[in-house]
């Protein structure tokens, strides 16, 4: 199979099954081959079969480091 094809089925799928493919991806490059676990065929359904509910789950977010900070120049706009 081709590069242009492989990237015409993937484009096909909906954005949910192209999360999870892309979550494979990514563990498939963090975790080595010898710590992985082997997975029962009946774990290999469960994950296989599942369908996410949240696929924004496991994506890095950044919090500014003023996050928490006050903000009086809003509560000025509230007043006025």
């Amino acid at each position: 199979m081709s590069n242009h094809e492989l990237e015409q089925q993937l484009l096909s799928l909906d954005f949910a099954e192209r999360i999870r493919i892309l979550q494979l991806l990514a563990q498939s490059l963090t975790v080595p081959k010898a710590s992985q676990v082997s997975l029962s065929p009946d774990e290999m359904d469960l994950t296989r079969n599942r369908s996410p509910q949240h696929p924004l789950r496991g994506i890095a977010m950044t919090i500014p480091p003023d996050f928490d900070e006050p903000m009086p120049e809003f509560w000025d706009a509230l007043e006025q």
